[in-house]
């Protein structure tokens, strides 16, 4: 089963799915420790160089997210 990493930006309130972004796409993996060894260098990254907005790294299984998770809905923070 492949692993997707999937990054979320806070955007006026709401969090958007990298995809609208140019560039920003979920990123396939073969596994799941793969996709994690991404999310752990791609949060360290974030926090050495800022992106313009806050942004929420997620790994799924089997296919991309579209939506943030039902936790992050509606969600300001």
């Amino acid at each position: 089963m492949q692993w997707w990493l999937n990054v979320f930006f806070l955007v006026n309130g709401l969090w958007v799915p990298g995809q609208e972004f140019d560039g920003w796409a979920p990123r396939p993996y073969a596994s799941e420790r793969l996709c994690f060894e991404r999310k752990t260098f791609a949060e360290r990254e974030s926090r050495l160089h800022p992106l313009d907005h806050p942004a929420v790294w997620i790994c799924s299984e089997g296919e991309p997210m579209r939506e943030p998770p039902d936790d992050m809905r509606g969600r300001s923070c």
